[in-house]
């Protein structure tokens, strides 16, 4: 009897579980796909040989899983609450024809029960099929091996997945009971009569109040752009964004009495057909959803910046990996301090010998040695986070010719000098840009052994000598080969870059050979490209994971708190549209009328979150300086993709049953 009734009332009330339906199971299919990416074979075989960045990214997605499942039980409470208050009259009726509250809540139960066993069993399918999606994504995001892929269902993940959710239906399902249990017949039998308050608000007062937020929002924009290297500290920067929050709100308080003083500027349009009626009907829905509207836009600004930045870092870190690890290995020596310039140097092909390691197992090799110019008082103290104060006292500098091997082994361009000239070499945006503003372009003189030296560009020229997975060279002098010899000028290291002869041993053998405590022991370190590759996928990977992660969350939170705010708001007014249609106005007028409030309330967080985000993106392009920027309107271009994906599929769906309640 009770399963029959449960059953009957799902069926009748389809549409309002709709957006239930959709919001548990895009939840439990993002939950599986996420918890379950350390054991797709995909994600196995890129960290093969670097279990600690595998075990990183298990623990770091648990703990994200857990601010995940508290979004969703927020939400899942949330949608239940609404679902109540749709039914409290069906509820009363039941009581009224002599049903007891427990037969009510054992049939709440039922219902809760199936919904639950339904939504669970169709969220683990579809995540069990996106999750093989998400193998083939991380292959073509990390480029990895797809050629031992195979369909493979994490037993962990759906055991986390199914304990996770059922403490999140038992929560729900107790919620419900106690408010059943808690609530009055005549409560009940009046719930649909009760309102939310809607307070009308001074035009000139929100006038006033829109403009002086705009202001303030666009002052923190310009502070966290124009302005950004003026922000040194930590409060600074927290003072603007506390700024932009209180700003938002603002906007978002003051919105519903500036669309009405707006509207009625034009009374022409403000009064034709049933415009009045659907503008007030959208001032209400802003005015008692102030708080909402604005968590919403902040959490959809979050989600751009996280979606954005985690792309973002991807392409910039592949294409780097491409141009900066272009050798197999990259060596080191450091030579004691204070050698004279003209001493004895030790040559790192002699040393890798000394230690048993064969010259003939590399190919392409380059040696050279870098010098050290270093001017500094002893009694001084050495700021070194001044840029200009260390260049015009320190540097690296390597000789044209040994520069010009590098160049040539690593595919960047080759320099020219006169003997009287130098050039700066460097990749990173912040110190080049300091270099060029402060030195280069008013001409810096160097001066060794009693002759000067002229900048030959006025701009640091792109490249590097350390090998690495971003642009991170903050900079070496480039001189002529015949530098004098100078007091303050010392061998500072020696170099040996190579390839390795796989002919002859493996890479994984030669890794293994020069990249060792034995060597580290003897002075000598090693950058291979197997390192840095491995190193920087994992980073990127975890970046990604859980920025894609949090952002997916992040956005259905947002749309789904949207869809069922106007959802509620429909149910609320549906007397209104009653009282419409017995005046005369036809259903198009009406379904016309309801569209634009859905979109205008669906795009007003989104807009005003789209152009936080254009300043945002900005800030993290600061932030992102040191993995490149390549791939920013990729990953705009996706964001976008994936954004207008889910709000067409929650639109439609609020769009139709709010259409079913207004019809009822």
């Amino acid at each position: 009897m009770i399963f029959k009734l449960a059953f009957r009332n799902m069926k009748k009330s389809m549409s309002d579980y709709a957006v239930y339906f959709v919001t548990l199971i895009i939840g439990i299919s993002v939950f599986y796909v996420f918890n379950a990416i350390s054991d797709q074979t995909v994600v196995t075989k890129i960290f093969t040989n670097d279990y600690d960045i595998l075990n990183l990214m298990k623990s770091t997605l648990s703990v994200a899983s857990v601010i995940v499942s508290v979004v969703l039980a927020f939400l899942i409470v949330y949608a239940s609450s609404f679902l109540m208050k749709r039914r409290k009259k069906e509820f009363g009726i039941y009581m009224l024809l002599g049903m007891g509250k427990k037969k009510i809540a054992g049939v709440l139960m039922a219902e809760t029960v199936i919904i639950g066993i339904l939504s669970l069993l169709a969220g683990m399918g579809v995540g069990i099929i996106l999750s093989q999606g998400m193998s083939l994504l991380v292959a073509k995001l990390f480029e990895a091996d797809m050629s031992q892929f195979t369909f493979d269902v994490s037993a962990e993940a759906v055991g986390k997945t199914v304990i996770y959710f059922l403490i999140m239906y038992a929560l729900v399902l107790l919620l419900d009971i106690f408010v059943v249990g808690k609530s009055r017949l005549i409560n009940l039998l009046n719930a649909e009569k009760k309102t939310e308050k809607n307070i009308a608000k001074n035009p000139w007062i929100c006038l006033v109040v829109f403009v002086a937020a705009a202001v303030v929002l666009g002052h923190a924009y310009w502070m966290v752009t124009a302005n950004a290297e003026q922000l040194t500290e930590q409060s600074q920067i927290l003072f603007q964004i506390i700024k932009g929050i209180i700003a938002t709100f603002l906007i978002f308080w003051s919105l519903s009495g500036l669309l009405i003083f707006l509207s009625k500027i034009r009374k022409k349009s403000y009064l034709r057909g049933i415009n009045t009626f659907t503008t007030k009907e959208i001032s209400s829905r802003v005015n008692t959803n102030v708080f909402a509207g604005s968590i919403i836009c902040l959490l959809l600004f979050i989600t751009i910046c996280i979606f954005s930045t985690s792309f973002s870092i991807n392409k910039s870190m592949n294409d780097n990996l491409r141009t900066l690890v272009p050798v197999d290995v990259n060596l080191m020596y450091c030579y004691d301090q204070g050698l004279p310039f003209d001493s004895e140097k030790e040559f790192m092909a002699e040393k890798l010998q000394a230690e048993g390691v064969d010259i003939d197992l590399f190919k392409n090799s380059v040696e050279f040695t870098g010098y050290e110019y270093y001017n500094w008082d002893e009694k001084e103290e050495v700021n070194y986070s001044d840029s200009r104060n260390v260049f015009a006292n320190t540097g690296k500098i390597i000789k044209l010719s040994d520069y010009n091997k590098v160049a040539e082994i690593y595919g960047l361009k080759k320099q020219t000098l006169a003997e009287d000239e130098y050039l700066v070499i460097s990749n990173y945006d912040s110190t080049a840009n300091s270099y060029n503003e402060h030195f280069l372009k008013k001409g810096h003189v160097i001066r060794l052994g009693g002759k000067e030296y002229h900048p030959r560009y006025k701009e640091c020229q792109d490249g590097f000598l350390d090998m690495s997975s971003n642009p991170s060279e903050i900079g070496f002098t480039v001189m002529p080969d015949d530098i004098p010899a100078d007091e303050n000028l010392h061998p500072d290291r020696s170099y040996y870059i190579a390839n390795y002869d796989t002919n002859k041993k493996s890479v994984e053998e030669m890794d293994r050979l020069l990249n060792n405590e034995k060597m580290i022991e003897k002075g000598i370190y090693s950058s291979t490209r197997t390192e840095i590759y491995q190193r920087s996928i994992g980073l990127t990977a975890l970046i990604v994971f859980l920025g894609l992660y949090l952002g997916i969350i992040f956005v259905l939170a947002s749309f789904a708190l949207l869809s069922l705010k106007e959802l509620s708001q429909a149910a609320d007014s549906r007397e209104k549209y009653r009282i419409l249609r017995r005046i005369g106005v036809d259903e198009r007028m009406i379904h016309r009328s309801l569209f634009r409030q859905n979109l205008i309330f669906f795009s007003t967080p989104l807009f005003l979150a789209v152009i936080h985000s254009i300043f945002g993106i900005q800030v993290c392009i600061y932030i992102m300086e040191v993995f490149g920027k390549t791939g920013l309107l990729f990953s705009i271009v996706a964001t976008s993709v994936v954004l207008l994906a889910i709000y067409t599929i929650y639109f439609t769906v609020t769009y139709r049953c709010s259409r079913k309640i207004i019809n009822e």
